[in-house]
């Protein structure tokens, strides 16, 4: 006789949450997470779909489905919305898509550059840092540094340079500095004076706005007209102040800066004017080989001066510590050692 069954009745499954992300299989996946960030009423789903996004992002498999899904034009539609942790939440959304080649090539052509520019000036924080962020990763390529250029960002980035907040106020040189890489993107620079904004940032209290303000400025005095008005305004005294900067980068990117308009010789009588020669010869000691690789090419430069020859020949440290990068093992640096070298022993 078989032996009697047992059957337990179990309840009935919960329903789902109204703002509960729920996902979608196979090629609906994609389409069904972008239908619930863009048709969504209620704004806690909307916003758990953002943060579900910016994880599906990391894949770039996924990436490359909700971009054909059509997630930019959805992103940058929400950058307008009238709520704040929305424009945020699609701001991060934006900065994640752009780190991806997928994303990068859907902002190219949508052609998000021009819906972006208006919105770096949204009243929150976290939107502006999210799309300098998204705007630095789109201009990694070609394509983003040529429309993000032609959307007419390069005047607005030179304001910002001197009108943003403190937190944030680096962002918009680095983004410059991406910006010049192309001609128009430097005449546009030029013509907005580009070269005196970043030489008022030179004396900012922040160590990050002064990095980038002196790699920023540096990039664009590879122009002859940028090298003439960074000299006129004092350029070499301030970058010559930062070659004592206690923050490393700075170092490097002052004397970076140097070398570029030094190659002129009002910038070289100016360094000399202003004694900014001895600060140099002392960061031929620096720890850190960007630092020292830079100082070595400025040193090369300004060498051409007697007056600044006299001064490194003169120095206890110079040559001898020249001396020893050469024989320090580091092909790099030993090259430029010897170039140094030269220079600070070329006889007229």
């Amino acid at each position: 006789m078989a032996a009697p069954q047992s059957h337990e009745s179990k309840a009935m499954p919960s329903a789902q949450q109204p703002d509960q992300v729920s996902e979608a299989f196979g090629l609906l996946k994609a389409p069904k997470l972008v239908s619930q960030i863009s048709q969504s009423e209620n704004k806690t789903l909307r916003l758990n779909a953002l943060r579900v996004l910016c994880e599906e992002l990391r894949n770039p498999v996924d990436a490359g489905g909700v971009t054909r899904a059509g997630v930019t034009e959805v992103l940058t539609g929400l950058l307008k919305d009238d709520d704040t942790q929305t424009r945020e939440a699609a701001s991060k959304a934006l900065s994640a898509l752009a780190v991806d080649p997928n994303g990068r090539f859907s902002l190219t052509e949508t052609s998000a550059a021009p819906l972006i520019l208006p919105t770096l000036s949204d009243p929150s924080p976290v939107v502006r840092s999210n799309l300098y962020d998204c705007c630095l990763n789109y201009t990694a390529v070609r394509e983003g540094i040529d429309q993000v250029v032609s959307g007419g960002f390069v005047p607005v980035l030179v304001k910002k340079a001197t009108s943003e907040s403190d937190d944030v106020r680096h962002l918009p040189l680095q983004l410059l500095y991406n910006c010049i890489k192309s001609e128009e993107g430097l005449r546009s620079a030029l013509d907005s004076n580009a070269v005196e904004a970043c030489i008022e940032n030179l004396s900012h209290k922040d160590s990050l706005v002064k990095k980038d303000a002196a790699g920023t400025l540096g990039f664009l005095c590879f122009a002859d007209s940028a090298k003439i008005t960074a000299i006129q305004n004092e350029a070499v005294e301030k970058l010559s102040a930062l070659l004592v900067d206690p923050f490393w980068k700075v170092r490097a990117n002052a004397a970076q800066a140097l070398m570029s308009i030094i190659q002129t010789d009002s910038g070289k009588k100016a360094i000399v004017s202003c004694e900014g020669v001895v600060p140099l010869i002392k960061l031929l000691k620096d720890p850190e080989d960007l630092v020292k690789i830079n100082v070595l090419k400025t040193i090369a430069a300004v060498a051409v001066h007697p007056a600044a020859r006299k001064v490194m020949r003169e120095s206890v440290d110079c040559l001898p510590v020249i001396h020893g990068i050469m024989d320090g093992g580091d092909e790099f640096l030993s090259k430029h050692a010897s170039i140094a070298r030269e220079a600070v022993l070329w006889q007229p």
